[in-house]
């Protein structure tokens, strides 16, 4: 069976993103952007605190709570309006899964909660594209939805190879 290739930079994508599970790693304004192009294929990993996209970091209680996690679950699933990948590269959207460890409901799967009193988004995001040799970088619009969020770290592993690059406001391009 033939290994893909890009699996051993998919292997150390994950490893860091395990190594974020740190204490320490839970950063408002902060948050991990891992995106893996794989033939056709283009993967988005976003892991956020919540209070950087909701402004609070447990199962809604009011209904000012319940609107905002309404909103943020509606900005992401409409993944056209906080990525543009590159539009010569024909990507269509196929899947968006969002997951948290508050119970914020809207669809968002539960997952376990680490204890610490913070809880994250996990988010996915996936496209096919029909001409992945054209598809050199992806615009990320996340800050202008979310502006609690200040910086996204992003790792990108592509045909191209691997890098790290930081995003701010006004800076939104992420390029391979």
């Amino acid at each position: 069976m033939k290994i893909p290739s890009l699996l051993p930079a998919c292997l150390a994508l994950a490893a860091s993103a395990a190594a974020a599970h740190e204490p320490g790693a839970h950063v408002h304004g902060v948050a991990e952007l891992r995106i893996v192009v794989d033939g056709p294929q283009l993967q988005v990993s976003l892991e956020s605190p919540l209070d950087n996209l909701i402004g609070f970091e447990h199962a809604p209680r009011t209904d000012v709570e319940r609107t905002a996690v309404r909103h943020m679950a509606r900005t992401l699933r409409e993944v056209g309006s906080v990525f543009a990948p590159s539009a010569a590269a024909q990507c269509r959207a196929s899947g968006v899964q969002l997951a948290s460890s508050a119970a914020l409901g809207e669809s968002i799967a539960a997952t376990p909660a680490d204890g610490d009193g913070h809880a994250d988004l996990d988010a996915d995001f996936s496209w096919t594209c029909d001409h992945p040799q054209a598809l050199t970088g992806v615009d990320v619009d996340l800050m202008r939805h979310f502006p609690g969020l200040r910086r996204l770290k992003v790792q990108v592993a592509a045909p191209s190879g691997q890098r790290a690059v930081d995003l701010v406001p006004g800076r939104r391009s992420v390029t391979w």
